[in-house]
């Protein structure tokens, strides 16, 4: 069903735009950081919806591979390392990520694509192993970072009773990082919408 994810590009498109007007009104690094990542999931939704309805072509998979399937658990984790961490520390996280982010282009664009992508979209990029190593680093060191996020706001909430709203909203989009980290494993099982659905609920609460 395309409606999965038109709702979650709504949404975070919707979403990156109110986090980056706050981020000018006050500025950030966690704010530019989360517009950026709902921006990458809004993109990569929306290469979902027009490959769906119309059709994919070559430049589209791999788009939407680079952003949905690599860097977007990565982004996310970066923004909530802007908020626990020292900035010097984060900056260097950022760092990383900027150099990850022109490594898996790079990966990405000489990477190989069956003739069928019209119809199989980025299921026709015939990843490599070092398309594949990345892939997996960036989802579970994101994931992990995403988790133990959860964890210290649930602690704070629990102690002091606050953040009620991020440890919700955070809960739900660990819920959905976990479905994009799992390597595809919904995806086999026919069940890829579940993680619009998932990461569009957590998008609104945060």
């Amino acid at each position: 069903m395309v409606i999965f994810p038109i709702v979650a590009a709504i949404l975070a498109f919707g979403c990156a735009a109110a986090v980056a007007r706050d981020y000018l009104a006050r500025p950030r690094p966690a704010g530019l950081v989360w517009s950026i990542a709902f921006a990458i999931f809004g993109v990569a939704a929306l290469c979902e919806v027009i490959g769906t309805l119309s059709g994919w072509t070559p430049l589209m998979a791999r788009i939407y591979y680079v952003l949905g399937a690599t860097l977007v658990v990565g982004y996310l984790a970066l923004g909530e390392l802007y908020l626990l961490m020292r900035r010097s520390w984060a900056d260097r996280a950022a760092g990383v990520m900027i150099l990850l982010t022109a490594l898996a282009v790079s990966l990405i664009s000489q990477t190989p694509i069956g003739p069928n992508v019209v119809d199989e979209g980025w299921r026709a990029l015939e990843r490599g192993p070092g398309m594949t190593a990345m892939t997996i680093g960036i989802n579970s060191t994101g994931t992990a970072i995403l988790v133990g996020g959860l964890l210290y706001s649930v602690i704070s909430f629990r102690r002091k009773r606050i953040m009620r709203n991020r440890m919700i909203g955070l809960s739900l989009i660990v819920a959905g990082t976990l479905a994009v980290a799992s390597g595809g494993t919904l995806t086999r099982l026919g069940s890829d919408q579940l993680l619009y659905i998932a990461m569009s609920i957590g998008i609104a609460l945060m």
